[in-house]
């Protein structure tokens, strides 16, 4: 097994939902998370990335049983930010990369996961990473639902990492 990787985990049942064109002033992220928290919906790997003409997509993951009750909640509350929409992408999974705490390997092992999901014919969606921290390090990847198994395979393999 690779020193420095913990684990490696997959989860079929998330849902990425996009607010598309979010006006980049303050208060949108609130609203948006206010109504969301109202109904009891925990997400998870929140990224904005800010774009020209002062908007920016806001997106983030929840789990898939909770799709039907956050459709109308977030196109009400995308109306109400002036967002230019809303989208939720239906067949994606998460896989997740779990490094020891303090490991000095972290440039070494993302090079070697990326080059091999890129090996397997996996795309990367969306990455997300904590590379620091008591609890260890986690990078968290974003792919088609249908490639998802050979993603994880081809990793495990790669870091001699058993299920």
């Amino acid at each position: 097994m690779n020193s420095s990787v913990k684990r490696i985990d997959l989860d079929r049942d998330c849902i990425h939902v996009v607010f598309l064109g979010l006006p980049n002033i303050p208060g949108g992220a609130a609203k948006i998370f206010g109504a969301l928290c109202e109904q009891g919906v925990s997400v998870d790997m929140i990224t904005q990335n800010t774009m020209r003409g002062g908007r920016s997509d806001l997106s983030f993951l929840i789990h898939r049983d909770r799709l039907e009750e956050v459709i109308p909640i977030c196109r009400e509350v995308s109306d109400s930010v002036n967002a230019q929409g809303v989208s939720f992408a239906t067949e994606v999974a998460a896989i997740t990369v779990r490094l020891e705490a303090g490991s000095a390997e972290t440039p070494q092992v993302l090079a070697k996961m990326f080059s091999t999901l890129a090996g397997a014919g996996v795309n990367v969606e969306i990455i997300n990473s904590t590379l620091s921290g008591s609890e260890g390090a986690a990078v968290v990847c974003i792919v088609s639902l249908t490639r998802a198994e050979e993603g994880l395979k081809a990793l495990r393999e790669a870091f001699e990492v058993n299920p």
